[in-house]
């Protein structure tokens, strides 16, 4: 053991003098002599790591722990903090020190009061309330790497929590809850943002959508299509969006505090606010329309049915619904406008048919109609000459121009030029079947031809038509309710009744095509055929949807022909509309003056739900007597509303000559106004007959409510002309009296003695036979026939 005293210039043996029990120490002495009171401290440590357990190892703990005893000097560091934010003090002197005894107090960084990273040690003395005073710097104690590690890591943490928490707040903010709701009446394929939805009929999706640098938009398609049916920039000023599809559906939101008035949400894309909640008022663009039409918003009920008719192939409802709401507008108004502004949404939705429905001939003739209507036939030839110019190898090209172009429909011009479209198309259904309706509606307009055969062979006219239908319908049968009666009433004219029973069989196989107005068809040419001509029982064919309907079933039957309901079946049904639609009905066939009294009281959802031609008889008989309820009548049917003004001018004409507009009609309607133009009032107050209506049934084959109604109406003014006194003047200056005079008054009073003279002016003019009498109404008998 070496001697020689070991080199102390700092003095720190004399502040720890156990350091002798640790010598010779060759690290030690070496740190010693440098006057390092740290390097001495830094060797204890390493020593202290190796030590075995033991007196030194003990010895080695208590001079590492005893910090203070290896304090230098040095400036004291500055400290203060904010709201416990900054640079603090950490430490206290140990319990039962005196007051002014040093100890050693950690400079740490804090955040609202917390550490988070410790700085320096220092040995400092606390003088009661006064700042602490500094003596000096020492060694860091021996956690402080580990707890800055921890405090490292906290931090690292604390910044990556924070990062997710700001990420999770932004994200928050960027989503939006959207609910999709779908009024159409197909399911529909809907995008927004990342997110996809297939949304079936009147139901709705709700969901979760991200913004992001671009507009919100809310694409539309059919499932498994690609041409977009709507594409719209959705509003993402709001929490809850709302995207109607197409603006389809009645939407409404309600405020939860029940005081706050409701606002509707007419728009395709809305925003909920907070405090309201989503209404679905109606869930379909049918049930939507109505009620707009029924609260007489026909501007709403027109944007709805118009925009389901522009993305809807085939829909045939919506296209009526939009067209009759749009003319209501416009009616509405002031006539002295020009008529560019008076029948603007007219218009409009008359182009948008000839524009998005090229392919359909029934949305171009509804099209065509609306354009005529309103006066602007030649625009509409117009735009079919620039679309026939355009494609010159179009069948249906071709076909629309001619429409919209004279001659007329019942002429024969006509005849020939879509013969000439025949032969340049023989491959188009559209065009031949077009050729077949010129035949027929021209021998209907000359029934002479008939009696002289046809240019084409010696058989009849309508004979000759229906031979050369008859191998084009091997190839083409009918596809569409509407070819299907036409091609029935060409048979039926033809007397060929085996082949038009035959021809509805063949369309009624399919059960999609079994729809009300199919059975009506069915129903019309089983009873003009006979039950020996007639293949099919059409009951066969009613779902059993509808046979579980007592009113509809009793509605078929009397349209059909069947049979009338008595009083005591409509008391039983439930519905008070459906009573009245089966009494007025019923009524225009029976007891025309009780029909004409109840259609002025009857309200509109009965009216609206009248077969077309029963609304024609009545308006068309309220027309010819100048009364205004003719006109509402007339609103109630889109048809009948394009058909008035040819309607009114034949009932009010003189001569009864039709024109270019009313040969165009419906059979239906014309068979109507043939019989009420028919009727004239006399001066003794009853209908007198001036035209023949022996035509009605060769007009209409299929035996119409107006071909049916010619019987009671003028049953009913046959009865009138029997109960009405005929004077019979006597030569001026005669005077009667006793026996003649009672004579006179008995010939006067005598019923039986007018019939000549009734039937006279009421059933010779008609070319009909005199229908039975009216038999008194009794119990259970309501139907107007003899007990």
């Amino acid at each position: 053991m070496s001697l020689a005293p070991v080199s102390d210039p700092s003095g720190l043996l004399e502040r720890a003098p156990r350091l002798t029990e640790l010598l010779p120490d060759a690290a030690l002495s070496e740190a010693l002599s440098r006057g390092d009171a740290w390097a001495v401290h830094a060797v204890l440590s390493r020593r202290l790591e190796h030590e075995p357990p033991g007196p030194t190892r003990a010895l080695l703990t208590a001079l590492v722990e005893d910090r203070g005893a290896f304090v230098i000097a040095g400036r004291p560091p500055p400290a203060s903090s904010v709201l416990g934010t900054g640079v603090r003090w950490k430490g206290s002197p140990p319990r039962g020190a005196a007051p002014d005894a040093p100890f050693v107090a950690e400079r740490t960084v804090t955040v609202l009061g917390v550490p988070v990273w410790p700085l320096e040690d220092y040995l400092v003395r606390a003088d009661g309330k006064a700042p602490l005073q500094v003596i000096g710097q020492v060694p860091p104690s021996r956690g402080r790497a580990r707890r800055r590690a921890v405090a490292l890591a906290g931090m690292a943490l604390g910044l990556c929590g924070l990062v997710g928490l700001g990420a999770v707040w932004l994200e928050a903010r960027s989503m939006r809850a959207v609910t999709v709701v779908n009024g159409l009446s197909r399911p529909v394929d809907v995008r927004i943002g990342g997110e996809h939805w297939v949304v079936a009929p009147g139901t709705q999706e709700q969901g979760r959508v991200k913004l992001g640098d671009d507009l919100l938009h809310a694409v539309t398609t059919w499932p498994g299509q690609a041409p977009v049916i709507e594409d719209v920039v959705l509003p993402t000023e709001g929490e809850r969006i709302l995207y109607n599809v197409k603006g389809a559906a009645m939407l409404k939101a309600e405020a939860s505090d029940r005081s706050l008035p409701s606002r509707s949400l007419p728009e395709a894309a809305s925003v909920l606010q907070s405090g309201e909640q989503l209404s679905v008022q109606a869930a379909s663009w049918e049930a939507a329309a109505q009620a707009f039409a029924e609260e007489g918003r026909w501007q709403a009920a027109g944007r709805v049915a118009s925009a389901v008719a522009e993305v809807e192939p085939g829909n045939t409802l919506a296209r009526e619904m939009a067209a009759r709401a749009w003319l209501f507008v416009d009616t509405q108004v002031p006539a002295n406008l020009p008529a560019d502004l008076r029948w603007r949404n007219t218009r409009d939705f008359a182009a948008m048919l000839m524009h998005t429905w090229q392919e359909d001939p029934a949305a171009q003739a509804l099209a065509l109609s609306l354009m005529r209507y309103i006066g602007q036939g030649a625009q509409s030839r117009a735009r079919y000459a620039e679309h026939a110019q355009q494609h010159p190898e179009s069948p249906l090209a071709a076909l629309y121009l001619q429409r919209a172009s004279p001659p007329d429909l019942g002429s024969s011009g006509a005849v020939d030029a879509y013969a000439r479209l025949a032969e340049r198309f023989p491959d188009s259904p559209e065009l031949m079947r077009a050729w077949f309706e010129a035949r027929w509606r021209f021998e209907l307009e000359h029934p002479s031809k008939s009696d002289r055969g046809d240019d084409l062979g010696g058989s009849p006219y309508e004979v000759r038509t229906a031979e050369l239908l008859k191998p084009f319908l091997e190839k083409h049968p009918p596809e569409t309710l509407e070819a299907l009666e036409l091609d029935v009433r060409i048979l039926l004219r033809a007397r060929l009744r085996d082949a038009a029973t035959a021809l509805v069989r063949r369309y009624g196989q399919d059960p999609r095509r079994r729809t009300w107005d199919f059975l009506v068809l069915a129903g019309r040419t089983a009873e003009a055929a006979g039950p020996e001509h007639t293949s099919y029982v059409m009951r066969d064919w009613i779902p059993s949807a509808l046979a579980r309907q007592p009113e509809r079933m009793a509605l078929l039957d009397l349209l059909t022909g069947q049979r009338s309901p008595k009083d005591a079946e409509l008391a039983a049904l439930a519905s008070p509309e459906a009573r009245s639609v089966l009494r007025l009905t019923r009524d225009v066939l029976v007891d025309p003056r009780r029909a004409l009294k109840e259609a002025e009281g009857d309200p509109s959802a009965v009216l609206s739900q009248l077969d077309p031609e029963v609304l024609a008889l009545l308006a068309l008989e309220y027309t010819r007597t100048g009364d205004d309820v003719g006109r509402r009548l007339f609103s109630f049917s889109l048809p009948l509303m394009l058909a008035r003004d040819p309607l009114r001018k034949h009932v009010l004409s003189a001569s009864g000559a039709p024109g270019p507009d009313f040969s165009r009609l419906p059979l239906g309607f014309r068979a109507a106004a043939t019989l009420v133009h028919a009727r004239r009032d006399a001066k003794e107050g009853y209908a007198v007959f001036t035209e023949r209506l022996d035509g009605l049934s060769r007009m209409d084959a299929l035996g119409g409510l107006s071909v049916r109604a010619a019987s009671a109406w003028m049953r009913r003014a046959f009865d009138a002309c029997m109960d009405t006194k005929v004077e019979q003047p006597l030569p001026p200056g005669t005077l009667l009296s006793g026996e003649l005079l009672t004579e006179k008054a008995r010939q006067e009073d005598d019923r039986e003695g007018r019939r000549a003279h009734c039937e006279a002016r009421i059933v010779t003019p008609t070319g009909l036979p005199l229908p039975r009498a009216t038999a008194t109404t009794a119990a259970g008998n309501a139907n107007g026939a003899d007990p």
